[in-house]
């Protein structure tokens, strides 16, 4: 479970805090039998399964999506100063930091990493609050790692040899290299790798196609599974009172040689020098109660949208994942996207402990009596400040039966634009 997130200098951002714990000072009454959760609970430590995010445009709340994406990046591969954009107006700072709290498998873990503009700066990983490692400036401290077999001295060696690059810069972590080519080196650093590598899926780009997710909930590429998964999503896809009677897909490797016209109806993609081709069709009763076919992408936007983004939600929920996308509502219907938040708080799907963080313009979920206080995050944006993001349960007074639509429209937490044409 995701604890808490905080990003310093990046883009819009110069300190800024995105918590996941349950807010509240006590759980609500009979919350045992309430049918959505309250809060996620893992020991004595509660957490929130969903985080919105609200506020103007240009305020920074896609920026805070490209900083987890930032982060997943550098670790899932190596530092590339690109990765990164310090605040450009305050140029003073050059350092950009991340820090990552999570809870994973009883233990409570702090992740930090700094960068300047040419290399990494600062790795530390602490456990239970006591460090695991750290380098801060190349300056190595492994002694807790230290074992017979990899002393002290061997470790410097596999960081100055597998951390540094040809031209002797601190581009790749010490967490990656041990994560990817020394599992067994230390439990503690394999399963922090694992949780962010794994379990952190993040998309700043919310525009993916149906055989994307598809392939994420099928998670092998053998017929059976992906069969499985696409009735998985097609089940869901009719639960939500979408008029498709039936759905079919079939999945061609057709070789270098395919020519552009299939582009229209299929999905089309390249890996491993093979083009692989997605026909998926989709099926409607007519008037006289006859099937009819239709290509998929013959549907509404708002159909495809929501079909796409199944895949991608029922892997968090299956995995216990921690899922970060940005305007996730897009072109979908204020019921279709309250229903798709509504699975991360619905104890028959949520099984896992999986946590949503969204941005969003949609104010329709605010007045459903599904979104607490703790789970409704606004950002604005200052010159001084930077980007800010507190949550509704930091104004005093309001309380979960409040009408938080109302008062957020009403400029209560400020996040809206104020335009004079």
């Amino acid at each position: 479970m995701l604890l808490s997130f905080q990003v310093k200098n990046n883009r819009s951002i110069l300190d800024l805090i995105v918590p996941m714990t349950y807010a509240e000072k006590k759980a609500p009454n009979g919350y045992k039998q309430m049918e959505l959760l309250p809060f996620l609970e893992e020991g004595e430590v509660r957490t929130i399964p969903c985080m919105a995010i609200y506020g103007a445009n240009a305020s920074g709340k896609s920026n805070i999506v490209k900083a987890f994406s930032a982060l997943v990046r550098i670790i899932g591969d190596r530092y590339n100063p690109k990765t990164v954009s310090p605040n450009k107006l305050h140029p003073l700072n050059d350092i950009t930091s991340f820090t990552v709290e999570f809870l994973k498998e009883g233990r409570r873990f702090q992740y930090v990493l700094e960068v300047d503009r040419k290399e990494i700066v600062t790795e530390k990983l602490l456990q239970n609050n006591e460090l695991v490692f750290s380098v801060v400036n190349r300056a190595t401290s492994f002694n807790t790692l230290a074992t017979e077999v990899y002393p002290s001295q061997k470790l410097d060696t596999i960081f100055t040899v597998e951390c540094l690059d040809q031209r002797r810069q601190f581009t790749t972590t010490f967490l990656t290299v041990v994560g990817k080519n020394y599992a067994g080196l230390n439990d503690s650093m394999t399963v922090a790798y694992g949780f962010i590598t794994n379990n952190l899926e993040v998309y700043p780009d919310n525009n993916f196609s149906f055989s994307f997710g598809l392939d994420r909930l099928a998670n092998t590429n053998t017929d059976v599974d992906r069969q499985k998964a696409f009735e998985d999503i097609v089940t869901i896809l009719r639960k939500l009172d979408i008029d498709i009677t039936r759905m079919e897909y079939k999945k061609d490797e057709m070789g270098k040689e395919v020519n552009a016209f299939i582009e229209g109806m299929y999905e089309v993609s390249l890996s491993n020098k093979m083009m692989t081709a997605t026909e998926i069709n989709s099926y409607h009763e007519d008037v006289l109660g006859n099937e009819v076919q239709f290509n998929f992408k013959e549907e509404s936007l708002g159909t495809q949208r929501v079909a796409c983004l199944l895949g991608i939600v029922l892997t968090a929920l299956r995995n216990g994942n921690i899922l970060v996308i940005d305007e996730m509502g897009n072109s979908l219907h204020p019921y279709l996207f309250a229903e798709i938040v509504r699975m991360f708080k619905d104890k028959r799907y949520n099984v896992l402990n999986a946590q949503l963080i969204f941005t969003t313009h949609n104010t329709d979920i605010m007045e459903q009596d599904m979104m607490r206080v703790s789970e409704i995050g606004i950002v604005n944006k200052t010159l001084k400040r930077g980007t800010v993001f507190k949550r509704i349960s930091d104004f005093k007074g309001v309380r979960n039966v409040t009408n938080f639509r109302k008062q957020y429209l009403d400029g209560t937490f400020s996040g809206i634009p104020h335009s004079y044409i």
